[in-house]
């Protein structure tokens, strides 16, 4: 790792907190109590530091978590064209939110509604379209490293 930070997914803290995938959070339990148990996850984050720490794409959809964010990092936006966002989300099945019979639609609708948020509530946004992932990280430090602020740790 670029920054010898520790990487950490709230997708992965779900996971092990609740001892069972996030396709079967949503089929047993729903969205709602997957939205709770990704807001005490990250909660518990705040505070800690040397993390880079990655999320998925509807945890800003809560202004809480927007807060404790806040608190935790700086925060980049990985955008990229839909054709290739849409893409990436369906590469496995394990995206609950597009088990539908027409997960594009689906796909489209999500990002209409996030993309507002991730634009007013990220310190930078970073256009991944057509680069590799060491690209990526490369350009997310050096706007990191711009862009700095101050934390608590």
């Amino acid at each position: 790792m670029l920054t010898g930070h520790r990487f950490v997914d709230t997708d992965d803290l779900i996971v092990q907190a609740e001892r069972r995938s996030i396709s079967e959070i949503f089929a047993t339990e729903g969205e709602e109590h997957f939205r709770g148990v990704e807001k005490h996850v990250l909660s518990e984050l705040v505070g800690v530091c040397g993390v880079v720490l990655s999320t998925g794409g509807g945890l800003v959809l809560d202004p809480e978590n927007c807060a404790s964010l806040r608190k935790i990092a700086m925060v980049a936006w990985l955008d990229a064209d839909p054709d290739v966002l849409f893409e990436r989300a369906t590469r496995t099945n394990r995206r609950p939110l597009l088990q539908t019979d027409n997960p594009r639609l689906r796909f489209d609708e999500l990002l209409e509604k996030r993309i507002a948020i991730y634009s007013e509530f990220s310190d930078f946004r970073v256009d991944s379209t057509g680069i590799g992932h060491d690209e990526v990280a490369a350009q997310i430090l050096d706007l990191t490293l711009r862009h700095r602020r101050r934390f608590d740790c």
